[in-house]
């Protein structure tokens, strides 16, 4: 039985109304979720009245426009410290914090990015961190390249598929040169950002797997 026959479309758009916040970076109206995800604007007001009264979003006092609310982050922290590999990952970390004292990072797969999931940040002076929770693309960071290599071939077709975002002007942004990539990195083991992420950010991943060999995450 397929997934489609389970699909409920209020669900759904409450969903893809959430995704939509979250991708904005910045508080958004009704007018623009509304056009976002493809609705009428009495049922966004619906969704998002009922989402602020459950905490999941908030509306600016002023210009009455919606953000995520700090519910969201209440569930991700919850989801985050349930987190089989995160618990097993985190005594590696830590050795590796103490030996190199970088920052060091561990993601997961989520769609066609790397998600966070957990960090230690360095205590140097110059140092990079990204932020538990936020994601990242797969193409120009170590931690998506370490995943992306050892996906099955099918899944690496569909993200690669996809254009390459730009990051910085040693981003690999050609198709044939990142599969290429991808193939030393399996036979390697290792993945490297060699400023491709940020400018002047050096970053080294590997792989994590489960016990059927599957990825499904990467540490860096």
């Amino acid at each position: 039985m397929s997934g489609n026959e389970y699909r409920i479309a209020v669900v759904e758009r409450t969903l893809d109304l959430l995704d939509v916040l979250g991708d904005a970076g910045a508080p958004l109206g009704v007018s623009e979720i509304a056009r976002s995800i493809g609705a009428t604007k009495s049922a966004v007001f619906r969704l998002l009245v009922n989402l602020e009264r459950r905490g999941y979003v908030v509306r600016e006092p002023v210009s009455s426009k919606y953000q995520l609310g700090g519910e969201l982050v209440r569930l991700g922290q919850r989801a985050l410290e349930s987190s089989d590999v995160r618990t097993r990952a985190r005594p590696v970390l830590e050795a590796l914090h103490h030996r190199f004292n970088e920052t060091v990072n561990l993601g997961v797969f989520a769609d066609s990015l790397v998600a966070y999931v957990d960090m230690i940040e360095s205590d140097q002076g110059l140092r990079m961190a990204a932020r538990v929770g936020v994601t990242d693309q797969m193409h120009s960071t170590a931690l998506g390249k370490a995943i992306l290599s050892y996906l099955p071939a099918e899944e690496q077709d569909r993200i690669l598929a996809c254009p390459l975002v730009r990051r910085t002007d040693r981003t690999i942004i050609d198709h044939d040169a990142l599969r290429s990539e991808l193939s030393v990195i399996r036979q390697l083991g290792v993945a490297e950002d060699r400023g491709e992420n940020e400018v002047g950010a050096h970053c080294y991943g590997a792989p994590v797997f489960d016990h059927q060999g599957h990825v499904v995450a990467a540490v860096s």
